[in-house]
């Protein structure tokens, strides 16, 4: 076996082998072709307990793992599955491989031996594994299997029919793959109990009413394994005899092929097939003899299985999680009322919860960037700053934050992964590591609000404990069908960041985000607001604007400049690397002076620019002979620029147009090309007949990687690792930067001045966006030829069935033609641009031909339209969407209805409000459009223009007399435009709302706020709140359950708004009516500031909740343990002896295990043996949670051992441990 290597990413991972027992999971490490190591950025879920072997088998990246030892059965294989699946959700299918029982019937010419192999294939609606000991009772006392579980995916099912026919021709590979196993592995193979056929001698059948009557069989040629395909019966009964296994045979009335104890567990929760090696007969004679041999069997089986399946099969195979049905409760169907399955069905229910929390979210996956740039990593290099002091200083905490600052291209992304590889090779459990790339060819990757998304989500995933205010957070916003504002994530974020002792937060490229400002503002507020444990690592190039900013709040010796000598140093070791190791450069091997010259000519001028030696490199490896390489050398070029026109010049001139439709399409969209998509822009030809010939794509799609040479790089998708899962994109930030430039013909040599002038004239953002919107209506307007959707697509909406054969049909489509969805996605993006040429209008206007095919097909392929809008949209209402802005203006003059309904938004007007077209809707507006329109989704234009943040639309909905109070209709939430802008934090939409005179107590149905003032107050908009008040919101109106804008930002932690509240007369004690006071929400979140600010304005301490917990402040901080919290209430006159029905303060310590918190009570106490509560004393309650040093504790200050009318401490201590006693 090759010596172990660890690939990339964990995600490459998509078949999960579980193996029951220690010899099984032997046999399955033993028939790997390739171990690996552990990705080192592999997260296990926090309830996955399990240990994973890592390896490869054939194309295919397998990940191994076992129950515990002594453990077997259902339940605990379902544990297993599920954990499984959290911490590899990539998984695509599943393998139970091991040993079971072989239901023998010779006479029935079922002729099973041991070592056997039996696999579960279905029949008809047996998915081929049954559940023996799940049935139900029929008159007569007679039992009806009620068990049939899931099939296996698909995927398996055909590579076992392409298998079971292959070994009609041919005989199976199991003895090749134990044959090999066993000189890899010698040990296995001893004769005794071994991984070898143990002898026919050994193997003897015996009847089920006679146990000591062998059967006689007939002998066989050989003694290799036979394979049998069928039902396999699954359940947690082990077997002693022959009688009892018949009876349950006589029950469940299937033929079995075999009996064994995990698949039932495993069926219904994790997508697999079950393949088992016989080792006995489930009788009286059943011994251990041939189990290793039996594991063996089955496992070479599998590989051979394996060996069928084509990885773009797999790969194009449903990820297991996401075809699992009702987890939770077809476990519970399985094992009724089992603890073990309650706590395996809790575990799935919190996995459950994280992927929607990561849906809602839709976070950007930095961990594809890190990847890529951790390829680019040359060991060593970076070590300068791992090693230096200020980067010491700063893991340690004595400083910070950093900033680290380069030229263009000195290697500042390889760098940050550097940085961010060894804090996680080096975490002690209670840090976290967190980062983010800034990425210019991502648009998802390039805001401040996707930033904070990636970080809660990084964290929500990596720290237990900070999950509870970002689960809050989802249930506010409608448990996920509304976003949060963009100041309500940040407030989340921030108190997640509490419960984690140290921070590490490493962000690279400042410089690539669009909304720079607000990055560097809010960066200032984490660093001088934020939670002290939060330490910052900044990267981008030396720019005046983030300097200015940095150096408000970071000092100066903070500020790290990536020295030249620095990075020279780790360009030396790159360019060694690539001269020594790279085939292009084999020529120079033998000729070390050569290597040493070219290595010198480019320290001379690389300047600290990695990118620079990077593609001298490139263009260097082409020259054959010395005098090539020499005249290279001499005329290297001295900058980036220079650099990127020089390569530009030496495309050849057939490939001159195929690169400048690439650098099109790389410099002006907002995601990179997949290798077919670009493969397909060279092929289309809009000005040809026909637009678009398949024939003409090129036969391998890496050669377009010749094409553009040094400018773009090829890099892997986080989904896949064949070639279809390759993207293109622009080689670095500083390329974009020049072809976007209106200097490309300047860096040009004179005499390549004419070439230069082609590149400069096409690559222009004018000309660029007019090509590529040419490139995708011709390659879309071919595609209604190739396909007959129109009468799919007909009638609006789409029933289920429909919707399905659609939906298949589309996923073709896109299969065929790569750039389809591409095409269909993005034109009217580019045509926005350049719709008023002459050309581009008139293809626009060709193209929304209404009745055409193509527009069927191209409104399948644009988005979700197609699932939920009543009436097929219309042309006008497309462009309104789109901001075609001289498009709407001619489909009017054309007599386009402007009130067409049809669309998600339902309509043109609005349609273009959500987007914020103003333009648009005044044009609309002004031809005639109306406000009244008859849908029951988005129909208020008003709440869809403020949920958008489009003030601008706004103010001209409002002067056109909008609605401002009427609420989304047909809605079980129905916010109105100013609860909508309130919750968003828009104090400039609010103030516009106001002005107009909305109603600012109108209540709100159906909401997590009856409020505007509640919600403002719970999303922590303190000027926002402050406007409501001074237009009269009344403090103390209730919102939902009575719960009132004081309760919502005690709760929030709001200080200022809690302090402005109380000014305007809120009532400090409102106690909900089923809810809390303002004091104990404060306490029970830990908001030590609040606590202090209502204690010193008079809250009442003693006032109790009388909600589910029916305790007071004080009982509260004690349940959380909050010392600081409790210490304040003591001294404010709090008496923590007062027993309500609760129990006392102490009592609720004692119970909750707050060693500090019962200190404290006790330096206060005077009697401690008083009753009260669920608990007769402190005493009992901590001896009932197993709180030993709180017992010994208590003991020691005379709480009763004995109390009559209770069960006794020391009884609870005799029936939970002796540690207690």
């Amino acid at each position: 076996m090759a010596a172990r290597k660890s690939l990339k990413s964990p995600d490459l991972y998509t078949v999960g082998w579980i193996a029951a027992l220690p010899i099984e999971l032997a046999a399955a490490t033993a028939m790997l072709d390739e171990e690996h190591e552990k990705p080192w950025n592999f997260i296990q879920s926090h309830q996955d307990t399990n240990i994973y072997t890592w390896g490869r088998i054939g194309e295919h990246n397998v990940v191994i793992t076992s129950l515990a030892a002594g453990v077997y059965g259902t339940i605990s294989a379902a544990t297993t599955a599920s954990s499984m699946l959290a911490s590899f959700p990539h998984i695509r299918i599943g393998l139970l491989v091991g040993i079971g029982a072989g239901v023998a019937r010779p006479e029935e010419g079922r002729d099973i031996r041991l070592g056997d192999i039996a696999v579960s294939q279905p029949q008809g609606s047996n998915g081929g594994v049954i559940q023996y000991d799940l049935y139900k009772v029929k008159p007569g006392n007679q039992r009806e299997s009620r068990a049939f579980l899931n099939r296996p995916p698909e995927v398996l099912l055909k590579a076992l029919a392409r298998l079971q026919a292959e070994h009609e021709r041919k005989p199976s590979r199991v003895p090749e793959f134990l044959a090999q196993m066993g000189r890899d592995n010698p040990k296995m193979v001893k004769q005794r109990a071994g991984y070898v056929h143990q002898g026919v001698e050994h193997d003897r059948l015996f009847k089920a009413t006679e146990p000591y009557e062998e059967i006689k069989r007939e002998p066989r040629e050989s003694t290799e394994p036979e394979i049998h395909y069928g039902t396999i019966a699954s359940g947690n009964t082990l077997f002693k005899d022959a009688i009892h296994r018949d009876k349950i045979l006589e029950d469940i009335r299937q033929e079995c092929i075999c009996f064994e104890m995990e698949a039932a567990g495993l069926m219904n929760t994790f997508p697999c097939i079950v393949i088992r090696g016989i080792c006995d007969y489930a009788d009286v004679h059943k011994s251990d003899r041939w189990q290793r041999y039996a594991a063996a069997t089955a496992a070479a089986y599998t590989k051979e299985l394996l060996s069928y399946i084509p990885t773009q099969d797999l790969q194009r195979t449903q990820k297991a999680l996401d075809i699992l049905k009702d987890i939770a409760g077809s476990v519970a169907n399985i094992h009724s009322i089992s603890t073990s399955t309650a706590a395996a069905v809790e575990g799935l229910s919190e996995d459950r919860q994280h992927m929607k929390v990561k849906k809602w979210l839709s976070s950007p996956d930095p961990s594809n960037n890190l990847n890529e740039a951790l390829e680019r990593h040359h060991e060593g290099t970076g070590s300068w700053f791992l090693e230096s002091d200020p980067f010491q200083e700063w893991k340690s905490g004595t400083r910070r934050h950093l900033w680290l600052h380069g030229i263009p291209g000195c290697g500042k992304t390889v760098l940050s992964a550097t940085i961010i590889k060894h804090l996680n090779q080096q975490l002690e459990a209670s840090h976290v590591v967190l980062y983010f790339f800034f990425d210019f060819s991502n648009r998802d990757k390039q805001s401040l609000d996707k930033l904070v998304r990636s970080l809660a989500a990084q964290l929500y995933a990596r720290c237990d404990t900070s999950r509870k205010d970002l689960n809050e957070t989802f249930s506010l916003c409608e448990g996920g069908s509304q976003q949060p504002t963009f100041k309500l994530l940040c407030t989340t974020l921030l108190q997640m960041l509490n419960y984690v002792e140290r921070v590490y937060i490493v962000i690279d490229a400042l410089d690539e985000c669009t909304t720079r400002l607000d990055l560097l503002l809010w960066l200032e507020s984490v660093a001088s607001s934020g939670p002290a444990g939060v330490q910052l690592i900044l990267t981008s190039r030396k720019e005046e604007e983030i300097e200015s900013q940095l150096q408000r709040w970071l000092c100066p010796q903070s500020h790290i400049p990536i020295q030249q000598d620095s990075v020279n140093h780790d360009i030396r070791a790159y360019i060694h690397e690539r001269l020594q190791c790279d085939r292009e450069f084999e020529r120079w091997r033998s000729q070390p002076s050569v290597q040493d010259e070219i290595e010198s000519e480019l320290m001379k001028k690389a300047d600290g620019m990695f990118r620079w030696a990077s593609c001298q490199l490139d263009i260097l490896q082409n020259c054959l002979d010395l005098r090539m390489l020499r005249e290279s050398l001499a005329s290297l070029p001295m900058t980036l620029q220079e650099t990127y026109a020089g390569i530009l010049a030496s495309i050849d001139s057939h490939h001159r147009q195929y690169a400048i439709k690439i650098l099109q399409f790389l410099t002006y969209s907002d995601r990179r090309l997949t290798i077919q998509e670009a493969v397909d822009v060279i092929v289309v030809d809009p000005s040809g007949q026909p637009f678009f010939d398949p024939r003409l794509r090129m036969p391998n799609p890496r050669d377009i990687m010749k094409v553009c040479s040094s400018l773009v790089s090829l890099v892997t998708n986080r989904d896949s690792s064949h070639p279809a899962g390759m993207e293109l994109q622009l080689a670095h930030l500083s390329v974009r930067e020049y072809l976007s430039s209106k200097v490309i013909r300047e860096a040009f040599p004179k005499e390549m001045a004419e070439i230069g002038e082609i590149f400069q004239t096409s690559i222009n953002e004018i000309s660029a966006r007019a090509d590529i919107t040419r490139v995708c209506i011709a390659y879309l307007e071919c595609l209604g030829n190739k396909r007959s959707f129109h009468e799919l697509m007909a009638d609006f909406p789409l029933d289920w069935e429909r919707s399905r054969s659609v939906g298949s049909a589309f996923e073709e489509l896109k299969a065929e033609f790569p750039l389809a969805e591409y095409s269909a996605k993005y034109w009217m993006d580019h045509a926005r641009t350049v719709e008023t040429e002459r050309d581009i209008s008139e293809r626009i206007l060709h193209f929304f031909n209404h009745q055409s095919q193509v527009y069927a097909v191209w409104r399948g392929l644009f988005g979700e339209d197609r699932w939920i809008s009543r009436k097929i949209p219309t042309p006008l209402y497309f462009a309104s969407l789109s901001g075609l802005q001289h498009t709407v203006r001619l489909l009017l003059e054309e007599g386009a209805d402007v009130n067409a309904e049809g669309g998600r938004f339902h309509c043109p007007l609005m349609a273009a409000c959500s987007q914020g077209h103003k333009a648009i809707v005044r044009l609309l507006l002004d031809k005639g459009a109306t406000f009244k329109v008859q849908g029951d989704l988005y129909d208020n234009h008003l709440v869809r223009a403020c949920s958008f943040g489009h003030a601008e639309v706004v103010q001209l909905l409002i002067e056109r007399c909008a609605d401002i109070n009427t609420p989304v209709s047909g809605l079980s939430v129905a916010p109105n435009a100013l609860q909508v802008a309130s919750c968003r934090g828009d104090e400039h939409i609010v103030q516009l709302l106001l002005d107009s005179g909305v109603d600012v107590n109108a209540p709100i149905v159906g909401s997590p706020y009856h409020s505007v003032l509640e919600a403002a107050s719970s999303q922590g908009s303190k000027e926002i709140v402050q406007l409501l008040l001074n237009k009269g919101a009344n403090p103390n109106g209730p919102g939902v359950h009575d719960k009132t804008p004081l309760l919502a930002a005690s709760r929030k932690g709001h200080r200022e708004i809690v302090e402005l509240l109380l000014d305007h007369g809120a009532d400090i004690d409102f106690p909900g009516k089923h809810y809390d006071t303002p004091l104990r929400l404060a306490c029970i979140n830990r908001h030590k500031d609040i606590v202090q600010l209502l204690l010193g304005r008079g809250a009442n301490i003693y006032t109790p909740c009388t909600g589910f917990f029916a305790e007071n402040a004080l009982q509260a901080a004690c349940r959380q343990g909050n010392t600081d919290i409790v210490r304040l209430l003591l001294e404010n006159g709090a008496i923590h002896s007062r027993p309500r029905d609760y129990g006392s303060a102490l009592q609720t310590a004692a119970g909750w295990g707050h060693m500090g918190t019962v200190q404290l009570l006790l330096e206060k106490v005077t009697d401690i043996k008083f009753l009260g509560g669920d608990y007769a004393g402190a005493l009992e309650a901590a001896t009932n949670r197993g709180h030993i040093e709180i017992v010994q504790l208590l003991s020691e200050r005379g709480g009763n051992v004995s109390v009559p009318e209770h069960s006794s401490p020391l009884n609870e201590a005799l029936s939970r441990s002796d540690n207690i006693i």
